[in-house]
């Protein structure tokens, strides 16, 4: 009896120190994290890609499990299974999940070495008769201009469908160039800190902007579905190069494809990065209500801009913006988006989503608004250089569609022939922004556009100080009657609603990005009402 009991027990302090010494070599051994949070995009009525990173200590592949529930307790799993990731793919981990029902909301997760990632939600795409849907517009999210407070005016929506951004989801300067002045006393140093150039560059840079806790909040919340610009890549990027990629940076496709790669693994996007013809250009179909195409107008086809490269002149800009070749698209993405608006007829609405500015923009003269000796972006001397071509009052933005005239007319010509009631979104000008859209021989409104303002980086007032208040805006609203609202002052983001009468368009701008604490008001809301979108804006 003492015997058995004696042996009982020191098998019980045996399992006990077993016990403790699992437990303590658990908490010793490093352990993964989420630390970019999740995130789901491209949402089909019967499918949606998720999303995360695992942050890890270990060198080799690691197993991640992931779970689809009807419920944010994850306790309703309707489609589960695990994925391998690994240095090749930075160890982030997407899976394209079908099998799911139109229009429902699900929850997701992930777990990796024993840990669960937050909970996302997201959605699917509806089909048949749908009343509603309603977007968050945003591009021109600039981690060390300033707090991402649009991302979290975003997330604080319940109302919303989607996230669509357009563009410059992160850009490549680093500390010491644009827009990073006030970096340091905000706390947003860029990293790595000099330009990203490699594909570690870019993939610190992309990690970094995920760790933004606006940024997670919202791509917990929506399905984002994205493009991208050329700050992806470099300033003015066009399919052959950019004005911000010089010789001693190394080779053009090195760089692009670096950043190709990055932005695929760290985007919760379809597809692969393909060098030059990687396509991004695809569209998604809100049952019979809308179909949102969204448009690559930076890589797969424009050519070089008018004002980019050796040996720019007048003369040059000139015989460029004269010459009907050069495009903005490519003929292959034409002949695409021909075909997509030919599909879409059911749909009352189409959403045309593209980086760039379409509506034609002639400066006012801006020697009567412009404080020349004021702060500003551009260097005296170029000031005054605008301030003077200026007075002409021919377009001088021409990284945008006024830089291919006989492209922009095409567009503009498939637009009516092919559309039912096209809405064109827009951003990259750090500007607020409605046009009613016409060919250049006049008549009718053919589209409307509505232009997001950047989430923080700098407005056109940084370039153009004005001598009494808003003078630049509305010298710039005189002088070019078809805008219907224009704000050069503020960031923020763009709230699209549709429903099968009307497609509005409110602006909810902010007071500041340099503080958390801020302030956020509608400037704008301005309606296309369907069948008469030759009415234009009201």
């Amino acid at each position: 009896m003492l015997r058995r009991r004696f042996l009982q027990a020191l098998a019980t302090v045996l399992l006990g120190a077993a016990t403790g010494l699992r437990e303590a070599l658990a908490l010793s051994r490093p352990r993964v994290s989420f630390r970019h949070g999740v995130a789901s995009g491209d949402p089909l009525p019967g499918a949606v890609i998720i999303w995360t990173r695992v942050s890890t200590p270990y060198a080799d592949d690691v197993d991640v499990d992931w779970q689809v529930a009807l419920d944010e307790g994850m306790r309703q799993v309707v489609q589960h299974g695990r994925i391998a990731t690994g240095r090749q793919r930075d160890f982030t981990v997407k899976v394209d999940v079908s099998g799911l029902e139109p229009g429902q909301r699900y929850f997701y997760r992930f777990r990796c070495a024993g840990r669960n990632s937050p909970v996302g939600q997201t959605k699917t795409l509806p089909r048949g008769d749908v009343g509603e849907a309603r977007f968050a517009v945003v591009s021109c999210s600039n981690y060390p201009a300033g707090f991402f407070n649009a991302y979290r005016d975003i997330a604080g929506r319940d109302d919303l469908d989607a996230v669509l951004h357009l563009g410059d989801y992160i850009y490549e300067y680093g500390l010491g160039d644009y827009a990073t002045e006030h970096a340091e006393e905000i706390g947003r140093v860029p990293d790595p800190p000099g330009e990203a150039l490699s594909l570690a560059d870019y993939r610190r840079r992309h990690a970094q902007y995920k760790t933004d806790a606006d940024s997670i909040d919202m791509l917990a919340r929506l399905p984002l579905i994205a493009i991208w610009d050329d700050h992806e890549f470099a300033n003015d990027a066009w399919k052959g190069g950019a004005q911000n990629h010089q010789a001693d940076e190394g080779s053009w496709p090195v760089r692009r494809d670096a950043a190709l790669q990055a932005w695929f693994e760290w985007m919760p996007v379809r597809g692969e990065p393909a060098g030059a013809g990687t396509q991004i250009f695809r569209y998604f179909r809100w049952g019979e209500l809308l179909t949102l195409i969204m448009l690559d107008t930076r890589l797969y086809g424009r050519d070089i801009q008018p004002n980019v490269g050796e040996d720019v002149s007048a003369e040059s800009i000139a015989a460029a913006l004269e010459d009907p070749a050069r495009r903005m698209l490519g003929a292959e993405q034409e002949e695409w988006l021909r075909l997509a608006l030919e599909e879409s007829s059911e749909t009352t609405w189409q959403l045309i989503g593209q980086q760039v500015m379409v509506a034609r923009m002639e400066p006012p003269d801006l020697e009567p608004l412009v404080d020349a000796d004021g702060p500003s972006y551009f260097k005296p001397e170029a000031l005054q250089q605008v301030i003077a071509s200026s007075k002409a009052h021919h377009p001088q933005v021409l990284d945008v569609w006024d830089g291919y005239p006989a492209a922009k007319e095409d567009f503009l010509r498939d637009l009516a022939a092919f559309a039912n009631n096209p809405v064109v979104l827009s951003g990259d000008l750090h500007t607020a922004m409605a046009a009613d859209l016409q060919l250049s021989t006049g008549g009718p409104t053919v589209a409307v556009e509505m232009m997001t303002t950047s989430v923080s980086s700098p407005g056109l007032s940084a370039y153009f100080p004005d001598k009494y208040p808003h003078a630049v805006r509305d010298g710039t609203l005189a002088q070019n009657p078809h805008f219907r609202f224009l704000d050069l002052d503020h960031r923020g983001w763009l709230c699209v609603t549709v429903t099968a009468d009307e497609c509005v368009g409110e602006w909810h701008l902010l007071d500041t990005v340099l503080s958390r604490d801020y302030q956020s008001r509608v400037a704008s809301r301005l309606t296309a009402r369907a069948w008469h979108i030759d009415e234009g804006l009201s």
